[in-house]
């Protein structure tokens, strides 16, 4: 499946808490004028978390991964999303062990986004060209 826009980006389904990506990161998006873009927040997020520009800071004793989680549709560049789980596999199995999820990374950073800790910056494109969404 393609992303409506036609960027050619592919469908992923990203499971993460439902709530957060239907409610609380929607709510931000459309408060900052980006209600239909938030796959492009999530990709300015990995994008950023992929170059060391972003932390993706899990708290101890945190709640991440135990609200209800589902499938969420998001349409992401393939090669953000392979650099930011491939650095975001080696901090996490030096911090605690084991081999966290794609899901629960885009759902750290996501909460930064909904709770105002991240704030993302709009570049507009002339007619014709391509605009671009950045942590």
């Amino acid at each position: 499946m393609r992303a409506p826009d036609s960027t050619a980006r592919p469908g992923r389904l990203v499971w993460m808490d439902t709530d957060l990506w239907k409610g609380k990161v929607k709510k931000r998006a459309e408060d900052d004028g980006m209600a239909r873009a938030r796959s492009r927040i999530l990709e300015a997020l990995l994008t950023a978390y992929a170059e060391g520009a972003l932390d993706a800071p899990v708290p101890a004793g945190s709640t991440f991964g135990t609200a209800e989680r589902g499938g969420c549709r998001a349409y992401l560049d393939e090669n953000v999303c392979e650099r930011a789980e491939s650095r975001w596999k080696r901090q996490e199995r030096d911090r605690r062990g084991g081999d966290p999820g794609f899901g629960l990374l885009c759902e750290v950073l996501l909460r930064e986004y909904a709770e105002g800790r991240v704030a993302l910056r709009i570049t507009a494109a002339p007619s014709g060209g391509t605009g671009s969404v950045a942590a």
